[in-house]
């Protein structure tokens, strides 16, 4: 059995290989081997929700083994991690690997060609703006299987990007829960350094992929409003939400500024009839900027969200699916809670929040970075409509809830570059958690899924240390 597993990866690398061939001799055989080894000591951001349910030893490895081969035309990307923090297992994580489980970081190909490049493969590719609190696609570098088509002539650009949101395999769930994607789409124009334009997503659920969404370049909000309405018959994905919004941003090389907005749904009523039904604007917001100064380059961002913006909705008791986020549930494994700046899709701290972070680099010591964030968050779910109601609180809410989490977390970290290959890295994380967030079980709604909500009292420190070394060898 042990043999044929052997001949069946040899005979799996040999096609690869052949098939990599032609791009190899067309583009330069050039191919970058990493491995980047590293230790952390203290809590990790799975530690703050997980202080009672995880058992996660006092410090944990993490290994990171890639293969890079980048040039013009062709760029290869396979990158796996083996961790043993013990926040997931597999079947042969104890007996066979010594405690540790692996994960894919990036496996992406992508083919570029003057103003046109195409990439597939599971990967993370970032917003179109540069942020750390970045709205459409979540600054969080989470790799799910996409499908990316980009135009940039310097003058217009156009993004149209699949990304599978989640693809289950669970007996009994719902099919919109099981398969679940979005589309995004960017419409921009570069005027000298200044660059403006739209975006959108469509979530939608019970289909893994709609052609449409993809290849059709009309903003997505006519793809739905035609395909639904029936020309002659309804064509549509059915469950589908619509997110748009504006960004702008300029760089000239020593300052950089972005402002950029999302509207998950807005409350016209204010102004159309104000006597009638006031629904909750759904709406999140981010702006910064970076400037470089003759003693170090200075950072400022603030990001922010309404309740309910991310989420699914639930409409006469029937629960939908179609909420920005990468996964239908946040706790697995029983009772393990998955983090939600790991669940959000777009913004990643998602709904009812405030969030500040300053950042500085010294100019004569390029390789330190320093940074502090303070958030402000409320009660939050990104999988349960309306919380643990029914219906929405009329009205648009943010932090009105009578508990409040406060985070402050400072951070610095020093990466100097040794010797040809050869990066040290090192990280300090300090700061404190003032009513941070609970799980909460809900059977009070339809929906019946849990929520976070801050918990008077419940305080927590917070310290982490990483220390690291980055090998690389190129050929």
């Amino acid at each position: 059995m042990e043999e044929s597993r052997i001949r069946s990866i040899k005979r799996a690398l040999l096609l690869f290989f052949l098939l990599l061939q032609p791009w190899l001799v067309l583009t330069g055989f050039a191919v970058e081997f990493s491995l980047t080894a590293s230790y952390n000591i203290g809590e990790s951001i799975f530690t703050i929700y997980n202080l009672e349910r995880l058992n996660t030893p006092a410090g944990f490895f993490n290994f990171d083994i890639g293969i890079n081969h980048s040039s013009e035309a062709f760029q290869f990307k396979a990158i796996m991690s083996a961790r043993n923090d013990g926040v997931y297992n597999d079947p042969f994580s104890e007996s066979y690997y010594a405690g540790y489980y692996f994960n894919f970081k990036e496996g992406s190909i992508t083919f570029k060609n003057n103003s046109l490049s195409i990439s597939v493969g599971k990967t993370h590719l970032q917003d179109v703006v540069d942020s750390p609190y970045s709205l459409f696609i979540s600054s969080v570098p989470i790799p799910r299987n996409v499908l990316d088509f980009t135009y940039d002539d310097g003058k217009f650009f156009y993004v149209t990007r699949w990304i599978e949101l989640c693809n289950r395999s669970e007996a009994g769930l719902d099919t919109r829960e099981k398969l679940r994607s979005a589309n995004y789409k960017v419409y921009a124009l570069r005027l000298g350094n200044l660059r403006f334009g739209y975006q959108d997503v469509s979530v939608y659920a019970g289909q893994n992929f709609s052609f449409e969404y993809f290849a059709n370049p009309l903003p997505s909000f006519f793809i739905q409003y035609v395909n639904d309405a029936g020309r002659p018959y309804p064509e549509g994905l059915g469950e589908t939400n619509y997110i748009s919004g504006f960004f702008f941003d300029y760089d000239d090389g020593k300052n950089y500024y972005y402002a950029q907005i999302l509207v998950d749904d807005i409350n016209m009523n204010r102004f159309l009839h104000p006597e009638s039904y006031q629904n909750p604007d759904k709406i999140a917001w981010s702006l910064g900027l970076v400037q470089k100064t003759s003693i170090g380059t200075f950072g400022f961002y603030h990001a922010g969200a309404t309740k309910y913006t991310f989420q699914p909705s639930a409409e006469s008791g029937n629960q939908r699916f179609y909420g920005y986020t990468y996964y239908t549930d946040f706790v697995y494994n029983t009772s393990m809670i998955l983090p939600l700046e790991f669940v959000y899709a777009g913004y990643k701290y998602g709904e009812n929040n405030i969030a500040f972070m300053f950042s500085y680099v010294p100019s004569d010591i390029p390789d330190l970075n320093t940074s502090f964030e303070f958030v402000v968050l409320g009660e939050r779910s990104p999988v349960n409509a309306w919380n643990d109601r029914t219906t929405y609180i009329p009205g648009t809410h943010l932090l009105d809830d009578p508990v409040r989490e406060y985070r402050a977390v400072g951070e610095i970290s020093y990466s100097p570059v040794i010797s040809d290959g050869v990066k040290l890295f090192a990280s300090l994380s300090a700061g404190f958690i003032w009513n941070a967030s609970t799980l909460v079980e809900i059977d009070s709604d339809n929906v019946k899924k849990p929520l976070l909500r801050p918990q008077h009292g419940n305080n927590i420190p917070f310290f982490s240390v990483n220390i690291g070394v980055l090998l690389s060898k190129s050929f």
